[in-house]
C-alpha cells in the first residue's frame, strides 16, 4: 500500500467521524488552506518565471518544463505535505513534480489573457 493509499484510507475512517465535529474546526482548516495557497502560489511564480526565460531563450514547452520541475521539486520538500516523510522513490517523486508543473502550466494557460492594466494619464 502507498503513502497516498494509506492516507486515503485513514482519512476515509476519520471524515465518517468528523463529519459531525467539522462546523466545530473552521479556524483549524483556515490554516492549512492558507498553506496550500502559498504553496500553490509559489508554483504559480515558478511557472511564470521559466517562461519569462524561455521565451528569452527560446525554449520549447518540453525545455520549459524541464527546468520548471526542480523549482517545484524544491517547494514541495519544503512544504508541509513531506514534513516527517522521508522520499522512498525518488524517480517517482521528480515524475510527480513534474505533473505538477505541467498542471499548473496548464491551468495558467487556460485562464482568459485579457489582463487589467491601470493607466496613469
Amino acid at each position: 500500500m502507498t503513502l497516498l493509499s494509506k492516507i486515503g484510507s485513514i482519512l476515509l475512517t476519520v471524515t465518517k467521524i468528523v463529519t459531525g465535529v467539522a462546523p466545530f474546526i473552521p479556524a483549524a482548516n483556515q490554516g492549512t488552506y492558507q498553506i496550500i495557497s502559498r504553496d500553490l502560489e509559489q508554483i504559480s511564480a515558478i511557472i511564470i518565471q521559466t517562461e519569462l526565460f524561455g521565451q528569452a531563450l527560446g525554449l520549447k514547452g518540453a525545455d520549459k518544463l524541464k527546468a520548471a520541475s526542480p523549482a517545484v521539486a524544491q517547494i514541495i520538500l519544503q512544504s508541509s505535505i513531506l514534513a516527517n516523510h522521508k522520499i522512498a522513490n525518488t524517480v517517482l517523486f521528480e515524475a510527480g513534480c513534474k505533473k505538477i508543473a505541467d498542471g499548473m502550466a496548464d491551468v495558467m494557460n487556460s485562464l482568459n489573457d485579457e489582463v487589467q492594466t491601470i493607466s496613469k494619464t
